[in-house]
Formats: C-alpha cells, sequence, structure tokens
C-alpha cells in the first residue's frame, strides 16, 4: 500500500500569508531564548523535584506543546523523574501505582502491559502511549532514559489522534541539561542488581550547544518471582543546539533492550468453577521457556523557530524500529479442584517500522479584546508490521491441581503454527486550535480535528490460505473548553470532545480472532477545578463518556464490539507539600460504568472496570536527622467484575509500601540512599482483564545509592 501524505502543508503556508496583517498579542515578542526555556522535546520546565513535593506545574500536550498545568482544560497527573526514582520505579507499573485514575490489569505480569484508566483499556494496542507528545508503538518502554511520565485521562483524539477515551500515557524522554550534571546510580531489585550512568550539559566549543547521555544496565537477576530473570540496558543520547536566539535544533537517538526468562503463568477460569484465593505471588506458576524479547531503536529531530513577533515553526521527526517476540503459558482449570490444562501462546519474531512526522505552526495575535494563540498543522504516523505467526494451543493433558502445592509445567513442545500476518497503516491528522484569552479570568479552546486510518493487512495461515482485509475512515470531531479563574489560584472548567476510535480487532487467542469491528465516535464531557494552594496542586473532575462496548465472553471466548459503555464518575488529585517536612501525592477515583443498549449485559459493568480507586503517597522529613525522610504508601481497588455478565468479581485489595531516604555529602559529594519494600504485607491478590487472571506485585525489597559528581 502506497502511504498517503496527510500532512498538508500549503495550510501551514496559507495561515501565515492570512495571519501576516494581525497585530501580535501584548506578550508576543521577540525573545532572547536561553537553552533551557526553549524545549521542544516536550520535557516540562518544572522538573517536579522533590523539595517541591513532586509538584509539575507546566505539562506537554502534544501538538500544543508546554502549558500551565493549573490553566488547562483537562484531567492530567504528572509523575516526575525525582519520584520515579525516589519509589525505585522499574517499570511503567510501578512508575504509575500511585496515579489515582489508573489500574494495572496485568498485576505484576511485565510481558504486555495493560491499563484502565475512567474505566477504558490503555495500552500499545489501543494507541495510548506516547513519548514526547508523538503516539508510541512500543510494547516495552525503559524509564531509564524518560525524565517523567505524564498521564491525561479521558478523549485525547483531538491531540493526538486515534486513541480509546481512556486517555495517554506520555513519557518526556531525557533532554540536555543547562548545568553540568553527572550522576551515577547502582542498586538492587530484589536480587537484581543494577548501575546507571547520567551526564549532561553545555559543550563549551560550541556556544548554545549542550548535551545528554545515559547508560543504564541490569543483570539477569531475580525480579521479585522466583526464577523469573529480566536482563536490560539502555543507551540514549540527546543534543539540543540554540541556532540563533529563539531557534532550537533537538536530537535523540536511543536503543534499548529487554530479555524477560520464565515468565509468570496466567490463569483461566469459568463462572462455575469461580476465583479462587490468589497464591503465593513470588512462586513462580510459569515455565522456564515462556518470556518475552523486546527491543527499540529510535532516533528523532525536532526544530523550533520563533519566526517573528506572530509565528512560530514547528517541525518534528521520529524514525522507530522495533522487534519482539514472547512465548506464555495459561493454566486453564477444569473443575473446582482446580485441575487444569496448559495453554501455551507464542509469537515468532515480530518486527515494526514507524517514522512519524509532525509539523504546526502557532500563531500569537490579537483581534479587539481576545488574544489568541492558534496552533495548525498535521501529524501523520506510517506504520508497517510483519510476524512470522501466532502459535497457540490447548493440550489435552489434565494436572491435578497444585495452585497452593508445588508449580509444575509440561515439557517444551512445538505449538501449531497460526496465521502470520504483514500489515501497512498510515495515521493522519489535520489539526486546527484556537486557545482564546479574554481578560485575566476567562479563557477558551476550540479545536477542530480530522483524523484518518488507512489500513490494508494480508494474513496467511498455516495452510498457505491468505486473506486480505483494507479499510480507510476518516471522522472530523470537534473540542471545546471554557476556563475561568475566579482568582489567580483556582482556574475552573468545562469542556466537550469528540474522537474518532478504530473499531476492536478480535485478539489471537478469541474464538473469532483478526475480526475487525466498524470505527466508531465517542463523546466526552468534562468539568473541573484545578487550584494551588501553599505548596499543593489540587484537581478535581467530574466526566461522562460514551463509547462502543467492546468485551470478551469468557463462556464462548468470542470477541464483541455490541451496545454502548457509559462511564461518569469523579476523579480527584493532590501534589505537593502540605506542611515544610510533609509531602503527599495521589488521590481517588470514583465511577459509574454500565453497558447500556446491548443486546446483552444491559445494565452491568464492563468487564474488568473497577469503579473505585485510591492511592496516598507520603514522605516526611526528619527534622532531628537532617537528610534523613520516611515515605510510606498506600494502595486501593475495588472490587472488578472478571465477566461481561458480572457473575464473578476480582476482591478488593489493599496494599502497603514503606521506606526511607537519607541525603548525605560523602567526601564532598551528594549521595542519596534509598530503601523501598513494596507491598509491604506480602499480599497475595489477583487482577484481571478479558477474562484473564493475573497475579499481583510481590513483597519485593529495593536498594540504591545515586552519587553526584
Amino acid at each position: 500500500m502506497n502511504a498517503r501524505l496527510y500532512l498538508n502543508t500549503p495550510i501551514a503556508l496559507g495561515l501565515i500569508a492570512v495571519l501576516g496583517p494581525l497585530r501580535a498579542s501584548p506578550d508576543s515578542t521577540s525573545p532572547v531564548a536561553t537553552l533551557p526555556e526553549v524545549r521542544v522535546s516536550g520535557q516540562a520546565i518544572a522538573n517536579g523535584s522533590a523539595a517541591d513535593g513532586y509538584r509539575v506545574s507546566d505539562i506537554e500536550l502534544g501538538p500544543l506543546g508546554n502549558r500551565s498545568a493549573q490553566d488547562t482544560p483537562f484531567s492530567i497527573y504528572a509523575t516526575s523523574a525525582d519520584l520515579i526514582r525516589n519509589v525505585q520505579a522499574t517499570n511503567t507499573s510501578e512508575a504509575l501505582k500511585y496515579v489515582p485514575t489508573v489500574y494495572t490489569n496485568t498485576g505484576a505480569s511485565q510481558v504486555t502491559p495493560y491499563f484502565t484508566m475512567r474505566g477504558f483499556s490503555a495500552s500499545n494496542w489501543t494507541y495510548n502511549m506516547a513519548v514526547d507528545g508523538m503516539r508510541s508503538f512500543d510494547i516495552w518502554e525503559p524509564l531509564d532514559d524518560k525524565t517523567g511520565i505524564q498521564v491525561m485521562t479521558g478523549a485525547t483524539a483531538f491531540l493526538y489522534g486515534i486513541t480509546s477515551p481512556a486517555g495517554v500515557v506520555n513519557y518526556l524522554l531525557k533532554r540536555p541539561t543547562a548545568a553540568l550534571l553527572a550522576e551515577v546510580t547502582v542498586g538492587t531489585y530484589d536480587q537484581q542488581v543494577y548501575g546507571q550512568i547520567d551526564l549532561g550539559g553545555p559543550i563549551d566549543t560550541t556556544p548554545g550547544l549542550a548535551y545528554r547521555v545515559n547508560i543504564a544496565y541490569a543483570n539477569p537477576g531475580q525480579t521479585g518471582v522466583e526464577h523469573q530473570t529480566q536482563e536490560r540496558y539502555v543507551f540514549s543520547g540527546a543534543l539540543d543546539w540554540e541556532i540563533v536566539p529563539g531557534t532550537l535544533l533537538a536530537l535523540d537517538a536511543g536503543t534499548a533492550r529487554r530479555s524477560l526468562d520464565f515468565a509468570q503463568a496466567l490463569f483461566m477460569t469459568t463462572s462455575a468453577i469461580g476465583i479462587p484465593n490468589a497464591p503465593d505471588t513470588s512462586r513462580n506458576w510459569g515455565a522456564p521457556y515462556t518470556g518475552a524479547t523486546d527491543s527499540t531503536s529510535r532516533i528523532g529531530a525536532a526544530l523550533s523557530s520563533r519566526l517573528n513577533d506572530i509565528f512560530t515553526l514547528r517541525l518534528r521527526f521520529r524514525n522507530s524500529d522495533i522487534d519482539r517476540e514472547y512465548a506464555l503459558a495459561r493454566q486453564v482449570w477444569q473443575n473446582r479442584k482446580l485441575d487444569y490444562k496448559w495453554r501455551m501462546d507464542a509469537q515468532e519474531p515480530w518486527a515494526t517500522v514507524v517514522n512519524q512526522y509532525q509539523l504546526f505552526v502557532d500563531a500569537d495575535f490579537q483581534t479587539g479584546p481576545l488574544v489568541h494563540k492558534l496552533t495548525l498543522g498535521g501529524t501523520q504516523d506510517d506504520f508497517s508490521s510483519s510476524n512470522n505467526g501466532f502459535h497457540g494451543t490447548t493440550f489435552n493433558t489434565i494436572y491435578p491441581g497444585n495452585l497452593f502445592g508445588t508449580p509444575s509445567y509440561p515439557p517444551a513442545a512445538a505449538l501449531p503454527r497460526g496465521t502470520s500476518t504483514a500489515q501497512e497503516t498510515t495515521y493522519g491528522t489535520l489539526t486546527a486550535i484556537d486557545q482564546v484569552s479574554f481578560g485575566e479570568r476567562f479563557s477558551g479552546l476550540l479545536g477542530i480535528t480530522q483524523a484518518r486510518v488507512d489500513d490494508s493487512l494480508e494474513a496467511m495461515t498455516a495452510k498457505g490460505v491468505v486473506s486480505t482485509s483494507d479499510y480507510d475512515d476518516s471522522a472530523t470531531t470537534p473540542a471545546f473548553a471554557l476556563s475561568f479563574k475566579p482568582v489567580s489560584a483556582l482556574t475552573t472548567y468545562v469542556s466537550y470532545v469528540e474522537a474518532l476510535q478504530q473499531g476492536l480487532v478480535a485478539g489471537p487467542t478469541t474464538a473469532n480472532a483478526g475480526q475487525t469491528f466498524s470505527p466508531f465516535v465517542s463523546e466526552q464531557t468534562e468539568a473541573g477545578a484545578k487550584a494551588t494552594i501553599g505548596g499543593m496542586a489540587l484537581n478535581l473532575a467530574y466526566f461522562y463518556i460514551n463509547q462502543a462496548n467492546q468485551y470478551v465472553d469468557p463462556a464462548t471466548n468470542i470477541a464483541s464490539q455490541n451496545g454502548q459503555a457509559i462511564h461518569q464518575g469523579w476523579e480527584f488529585s493532590l501534589t505537593g507539600r502540605v506542611l515544610r517536612q510533609l509531602t503527599l501525592t495521589g488521590g481517588f477515583t470514583v465511577l459509574d460504568a454500565q453497558i447500556k443498549k446491548a443486546t446483552a449485559y444491559e445494565g452491568n459493568v464492563p468487564q474488568g472496570v473497577p469503579e473505585q480507586l485510591a492511592r496516598l503517597y507520603a514522605e516526611y522529613d526528619l527534622a532531628v536527622v537532617p537528610g534523613l525522610t520516611l515515605t510510606a504508601g498506600i494502595s486501593y481497588t475495588g472490587k472488578v467484575p472478571w465477566d461481561p455478565a458480572n457473575t464473578l468479581y476480582v476482591d478488593p485489595v489493599t496494599l502497603f509500601d514503606a521506606g526511607l531516604r537519607y541525603r548525605v555529602k560523602l567526601h564532598g559529594k551528594e549521595t542519596t540512599w534509598r530503601l523501598t519494600v513494596a507491598n509491604l504485607s506480602g499480599e497475595d491478590y489477583w487482577t484481571t482483564r478479558s477474562g484473564i487472571l493475573y497475579l499481583g506485585e510481590p513483597m519485593i525489597v529495593a536498594v540504591s545509592a545515586t552519587v553526584a559528581f
């Protein structure tokens, strides 16, 4: 398939011609930019340091670039680099564990992460992941080269193109620093040993040029689950060059790889069998020949230039080369004694190449009393993927139930070859967004986005039968928002967003694998308030979302798209210093989710959706011991329906974490020691998605030290 060029450059050029005579807005001057202030990559200016209570005052909004978190009329939660490092997170699930809007469906399983936000699935497969505002197609995303993660919940397609209304998890790459940076971190995570070198600063020989280099390696040590190991490495580098004042060229490149061996098993039950108490989550119920290998190489370039008092031009390109393969084992329970068969699933090497482009023109101007920031442009993602076939089968041998006994596994065996596929897809958006302010108290946002997906899929069965499917669909959707600031520390807002979504594609393990359902448009209404009180940032939002209902029926293993899913509820978050010595971050989500206008399961809670979430992380600086900080966390997840019929539920779970941090100068070097115990009480619990049971995170002890040179 020949990819179409959806990025309509003449529109952007026409904007310059039409708006050229307009009067620049009062605050639009030709600044003499300094390197730290000009950010193309999306790195927030406020870094969310521990000293500031992890508050991030500026966030990244895809085509809108950096803007004030308080003045953004959408619900956003930012997890800073300091918080990720201080809780000693090694993966996305751990980094987001205190985000009150995120439920990790897949527990401690690290093969393929799935999340639920606002009751909707968020993953690579539903296009809810991004890096520096550009959608990411990586299954595994390392944290070693990231400076933070920002979670925007709800419908976000007017910013990021086709996504589910769960929201977007946006990773921010580390960028060059204005001051010299040299840090070394070493640590242990359970029985795994890892180390990282982080270097950055200006290059004296070339004015305006700065760099950043990150090197990280973790050995194949045990990672909380017996026998399970995950070796990984990351090499990344970035350059920022301020060519002339107001013009910045940003380059980045990186490669990363992880090898997960002896993956924890998954579990399959039925409504007649029920859901037993979870076994010891630190035991490995999988097989030594299971695991996953993921590798990514990424290069990117971005240019931002202030053309004059009105116009700013932003260009960006990224190339990603992604490889993946995995093998998984599932216990399929046969009766109430939990006798089981083994189901084995494997994906042969799967290669993906993605080329991404962005072009935006910003115009700052004034018409009468209205001050505008108009953004016009587009994005294009050219996606090409192929694999040698998915393999899967359920073996007939029945093993005696041993969920609370000694783990066992069948011998390695060749699996029947499945269907191989080759896919070519182009995702394109054309966007026009006008951010308007009138006076000091009122502001608005008016946007319109045309999103298009052009997809071609060729599949060949194990018997050599070839089939093809094509679809090309688009929709133009609006976005509106109105904000009011009664006082400078408080912003209230209402917003309405529509978004095109790609239809459900039945997964490879379903009975109707490969079936593709029609695209549809989701709708979201949101009202909220954001306040800054002392050292605290507080956010409250009410939302109402209507979209197509999607589920996998465990009784038939058929994936379906039928009826509507109506999700409404409240989100609350807080981050910052309550007292000089006390930092808090967390919040809660209360959700009412129901299936409507469906041929089945009318009025039920959608499968895999928790309706109550509460998270809180606290740090207390001990005055009697300067440099010593006590840390503690608590996470609550309410009951979760295992099936669309709501016959079984995964039990509610409350998890506790504890630790300490100590900062001291050793031989004149700032040194930080950290101790974290996750799941302090050793709670054994389940999580769930699509009728599958996953074991939760076991107790894990992590220790690390960072030395700044």
